[in-house]
């Protein structure tokens, strides 16, 4: 697994966001245990790829508006060149602002995607 991210860009209808100063991809289920006879099995589901993105608030530009946000596509780049896409992307939670007197204020995005590559 890398240890680091080189990049992660939102594309929204052509347009790329790259505010971002952190990335946290979220578990995701597979399948769920069914209790069955005399034994329990597995029954398969639709996996639901959460992303969580710490989103930096530009100081001297228009924020970009996350509440409208629909069918967008999410790239994390690694310094190896490996891409991870989800896509899909809609906003889940606007979360609260951090402040930090020595850095950016950034924004917690609860993001939900329909598909990962």
């Amino acid at each position: 697994m890398d240890n680091y991210v080189s990049r992660v860009r939102l594309v929204v209808n052509g347009e790329e966001i790259t505010d971002f100063s952190s990335v946290t991809e979220k578990e995701y289920e597979l399948r769920r245990p069914v209790r069955l006879m005399n034994k329990t099995g597995v029954m398969q589901v639709n996996p639901q790829y959460g992303v969580d993105v710490d989103y930096v608030i530009p100081e001297d530009s228009v924020e970009f508006d996350f509440n409208s946000l629909e069918d967008a596509t999410l790239i994390i780049e690694y310094p190896n060149g490996k891409l991870t896409t989800y896509t899909g992307i809609s906003t889940l939670k606007v979360g609260s602002t951090k402040y930090d007197g020595d850095k950016e204020a950034t924004r917690t995005i609860e993001l939900l995607a329909t598909g990962r590559n």
